[in-house]
């Protein structure tokens, strides 16, 4: 039985009854501690909008276009380098003969020809013929003859034609050069090496975009 109500004490409530709420519910506003019921959300409440996955169609469209890109300038290079290389060299040395150590050889007035050496050192030469060729430093060139590779280390312009007698202390290439040989192989090789690897540098920027925009998003 409860004390009697006395009007000159101030009202305090007592203990809840047992079982005044169902197992799982609370009157409206009130929630068990750490906030909503189990699986619930606030009254009038609506669950968070799944999260969209990111647009990549973009990046998977530069990744197609950087790798075919990049492939196409990688054989293009290699393969038009590697024609003008080759023609470049063998421009050089389709005019050769060897010094060892002596050789003739016949040239006409205004003729060029280089003198090319196997160990990087230049051997003495004695050059006889019709008039005294004209000394040209200014022309160098590097190539493979007969499996080995000669690099020049004099030059010279026939100004009477006739026949040369060459006579050197050691073994020497003779090669009649010009300019178009050295750019043809220069060129090629230069092309080759960059735009090889510019080609290269691209195909690997696509491949990547390409994997990369391929992925699956993450979920939460």
């Amino acid at each position: 039985m409860g004390q009697p109500f006395d009007p000159g004490q101030p009202y305090q409530p007592g203990p809840p009854s047992p079982g005044r709420y169902p197992q799982g519910a609370y009157p409206q506003g009130a929630y068990p501690q750490g906030g909503y019921p189990q699986g619930g959300y606030p009254p009038g409440g609506h669950p968070p909008p799944p999260t969209q996955p990111k647009d990549r169609s973009g990046m998977r469209r530069w990744g197609k276009g950087l790798t075919f890109v990049g492939l196409a300038i990688l054989v293009v290079s290699v393969v038009v380098g590697g024609i003008l290389a080759a023609t470049g060299a063998g421009n050089i040395v389709n005019d050769s003969f060897v010094v060892e150590p002596t050789a003739r050889h016949a040239y006409d007035a205004g003729d060029t020809f280089t003198l090319f050496t196997e160990d990087g050192r230049a051997p003495s030469c004695n050059i006889d013929g019709p008039a005294e060729p004209v000394r040209n430093g200014s022309l160098t060139a590097e190539f493979d003859h007969d499996g080995n590779h000669v690099e020049s280390f004099a030059s010279f312009e026939v100004v009477q034609g006739g026949t040369y007698t060459f006579e050197c202390t050691d073994r020497v290439v003779v090669a009649s050069v010009d300019v178009g040989g050295i750019l043809s192989l220069g060129g090629g090789i230069a092309l080759a090496f960059l735009g090889g690897g510019l080609g290269g540098l691209l195909f690997l920027i696509g491949v990547v975009l390409w994997i990369i925009a391929g992925r699956k998003p993450r979920t939460a």
